[in-house]
């Protein structure tokens, strides 16, 4: 109020009374002398006083917030232990459902329904070869008796089931099981099995069993990266024992956990809580029980990672302190001097005030007060600061969750979308395959029946394409050929393979070509794009409607323009078209089929060229126009325009008088080449493995082979380099294809490498499989 009234006093200087000025000195001499006395301080010791008050509250609220955020630390450092529980017991879980689906796969050997055990036990141990984490696959009685094992001979007396415990679950509930860790097989190593039933005619027939090693999840728990090297990951059956141990393994898998541990597993399903190691270590421990035979997984931290930081933080803030109070009384003793000035000031006030005088103090120009409030601002602003900080991340997690959600969703579909769109085709093919066995369908039905098989397995070729290319384009092994093109001949070539689908459902199909220049691409990869927008054209073009199909040239661009009377596109599925495994519907009751994959191919691959593609749509029911946009070729002197034709069946060449060796372990495979190459009048021999096959080679000379390369005992790259080593010794050559459903490029190359001339993917096209070996024959005549 003082310095507010200051002008005021100033110009209205009013002396008080003589008595009242006398009686208020008088007043102040006795206050002074009767409560200070001999012990009153200096002002250097109450300045340090007044410093040491106003610090240690400051110091005392830090250590108190520096407290309550390890709390909320330490308490984050939990939830992401859990988390990684979780995410780890995911991880098992999917190893031990993929390697359930792969037994589940065997289970339904027709071997199995025929009661042929021995081709059923060769047809394990093929499985067994392609599983590195499988020690042998068992088949079992419901009472425990062992009827295939694949590591016994066939016939071989076979001892009695190793861990009863899981195979009673299954007799009980008829539903997949994981076992416990046991000593078993003829090595006597630790594995654990799992347990599939083998169902026929609605009863339990036999249990199926794979006896897995425990680097099996070995495997999956090192691929969790952890926050840092001190983490231990840790996989326990159902009776506690220690299967994978990402921190020494060798020495505590197959020894049992803490009884701490194990009581706490026994209480709960998941948590998190102090315990010490198998190796005596204090940590903290979270855990998560999996969904099969009571396994639990479990994510180890040491403490000293999660408190250690909370310590850190306390001693600084309590150093800091300490530091700051020291100094500040130093400060204080300093400015004392110019401290006593203004008390001087105040003192004459007082003694003006003692004269019957308006007192007045000039402001003073120590500001410890609001310093003091600055700081405290500053301290609220910093602490408003990471409360937003806090908040954001809050919001960003939870984003980050719906994303994850949304994805895990996506994935649920997408697996059932693919199920659903590989069994269907296939349905058609063994329906119809069924009924040509019987004989006794019509020549008619005979033909539609074969037209539906072939029509179908295409489809579920194309499917299986789909995912090959998705595959690739993932991992970044997708590989172009680029070379001069005219975009016309592609279109050309795509319009002709969809042109039956679009005359069955009576479509309107225009063309619309223009002289454009000449672009850099893969006609092979660019004619799968328009062939996958043509083909999603019909597909959603209702009976009658009409596509439209322009090339035209826009600048430097060419553009390829679809456009169809069809569905149409959601508004609020428009952004979405192009993304892997979305689909406007995903429902069970979705009217058109697919993966979803198509449009995310096609636009990788014209980005790949160097591309755009757009989408647009007016709306539901209003119809779909797709645009492609390339770049033309900066240079095109000396390039031909002219199409190349495709090699038709009736220009093939004949193969009379040509020896042709077939190397495949799959007799079917051996006969639907065999009869491809003997209706062009080849000489054809088949073989089952390398060893039969070598043995041909050297008493009957093929002019060509045709092998498979994944075969047991020997694959089909140690035949063709022991085939390749014998005709350096002779001085002959005989050219060889390796026919494989390995048809990655790395396939290939690897192919070639072991000394085939050319590679051929599974499924084969009988004309592409004939010009191949025609033109081997026109090579060895040239």
């Amino acid at each position: 109020m003082c310095f507010q009234q200051k002008s005021v006093r100033r110009s209205n200087k009013t002396k008080l009374p003589l008595d009242l000025g006398a009686g208020l000195r008088n007043q102040s001499i006795n206050f002074s002398l009767n409560v200070f006395g001999d012990r009153t301080l200096t002002l250097k010791w109450h300045l340090v006083l007044l410093v040491a008050g106003t610090l240690l509250p400051v110091v005392f609220f830090a250590v108190a917030v520096v407290y309550k955020l390890s709390l909320n630390e330490r308490a984050a450092s939990e939830r992401r232990l859990v988390l990684a529980a979780r995410n780890l017991t995911q991880d098992v879980e999917r190893e031990v459902s993929s390697t359930t689906r792969t037994l589940q796969a065997l289970a339904a050997s027709d071997r199995l329904d025929n009661n042929e055990l021995k081709a059923f036990y060769n047809e394990a141990k093929r499985t067994v070869q392609t599983q590195p984490t499988w020690f042998n696959v068992i088949l079992l009685t419901p009472d425990g008796r062992q009827l295939v094992n694949t590591s016994y001979p066939f016939g071989a007396s076979l001892p009695l089931v190793n861990e009863p415990e899981s195979l009673r679950y299954v007799v009980k509930t008829h539903q997949p099981t994981v076992g416990y860790l046991v000593l078993g097989g003829v090595k006597r190593k630790l594995a654990f099995p799992i347990r599939v039933p083998v169902i026929r005619d609605g009863k339990l027939r036999y249990v199926l069993n794979a006896v897995i090693t425990p680097q099996a999840l070995a495997s999956v728990i090192k691929t969790q990266t952890p926050v840092d090297g001190e983490w231990t990951r840790t996989v326990v059956d159902g009776r506690g024992i220690v299967v994978a141990r990402t921190r020494s393994p060798r020495r505590f898998v197959g020894k049992p956990s803490t009884p701490s541990f194990l009581k706490r597993i026994t209480a709960t399903t998941e948590g998190v809580y102090r315990d010490t190691t198998l190796e005596g270590a204090p940590v903290y421990l979270a855990f998560k029980r999996a969904s099969f035979f009571d396994w639990t997984t479990a994510v180890v931290v040491p403490i000293e990672m999660i408190e250690n930081p909370t310590r850190r933080a306390m001693w600084l803030v309590i150093g800091s302190g300490l530091v700051l109070l020291v100094v500040s009384g130093v400060g204080a003793f300093m400015l004392s001097h110019r401290i006593s000035q203004g008390i001087a000031e105040a003192a004459d006030a007082a003694e003006a005030l003692a004269q019957g005088e308006y007192p007045c103090i000039s402001p003073s120009s120590i500001q410890e007060v609001a310093l003091l409030g600055k700081a405290l601002e500053m301290s609220a602003d910093l602490l408003a600061q990471r409360q937003r900080e806090r908040d954001e991340h809050l919001t960003q997690v939870e984003a980050a969750r719906t994303l994850a959600e949304t994805a895990n969703r996506l994935k649920d579909e997408f697996l059932i979308t693919v199920s659903h769109e590989l069994r269907t085709p296939l349905n058609a093919i063994c329906g119809w395959a069924q009924l040509l066995i019987t004989g006794r369908l019509n020549p008619e039905k005979t033909q539609q029946a074969i037209a539906i098989i072939e029509r179908n397995a295409k489809i579920q070729a194309q499917l299986v394409n789909d995912l090959l290319d998705t595959s690739r384009i993932i991992i970044g092994k997708l590989r172009l050929e680029p070379q001069p093109l005219n975009l016309a001949t592609v279109i050309v070539c795509a319009i002709d393979s969809v042109r039956h689908a679009a005359e069955v459902k009576n479509i309107d199909l225009q063309l619309q070509l223009a002289q454009v220049d000449l672009v850099l691409g893969d006609p092979n990869r660019l004619q799968q794009v328009v062939w996958n927008l043509l083909s999603n054209a019909v597909k959603f073009t209702p009976q009658g409607g009409r596509i439209e199909v322009q090339l035209q040239q826009a600048n430097s661009q060419v553009e390829i323009i679809v456009r169809d009377t069809g569905v149409g596109i959601k508004t609020e599925f428009l952004p979405h078209v192009f993304e892997r495994f979305r689909q406007a519907d995903g429902s069970t009751t979705r009217e058109f089929g697919g993966l979803g994959l198509g449009l995310a191919i096609a636009r990788h691959l014209v980005e790949m060229h160097g591309g755009t593609v757009q989408a647009d749509s007016e709306g539901q029911g209003k119809g779909a126009t797709f645009t492609i946009q390339l770049p033309v070729m900066v240079s095109k002197e000396n390039i031909s325009t002219a199409p190349i034709k495709p090699v038709e069946p009736k220009n093939l060449h004949r193969l009379e008088g040509v020896r042709v060796l077939v190397v495949d372990d799959e007799t079917d495979a051996r006969d639907i080449i065999s009869a491809v190459l003997i209706q062009q009048g080849a000489e054809v021999r088949t073989c089952g493995s390398a060893a039969e096959a070598l043995k041909e080679v050297l008493a009957w000379k093929p002019t060509v082979i045709l092998s498979d390369i994944g075969m047991p005992q020997e694959d089909g790259y140690n035949f063709m380099q022991k085939v390749r080593q014998w005709e350096r010794e002779v001085g002959v050559h005989i050219p060889a294809v390796a026919v494989t459903a390995f048809t990655r490029e790395e396939d290939r190359l690897k192919a070639i490498a072991a000394g085939y001339q050319t590679h051929i993917p599974k499924p084969i096209e009988p004309t592409h499989l004939a010009t191949v070996v025609a033109s081997l024959i026109a090579d060895i005549k040239v």
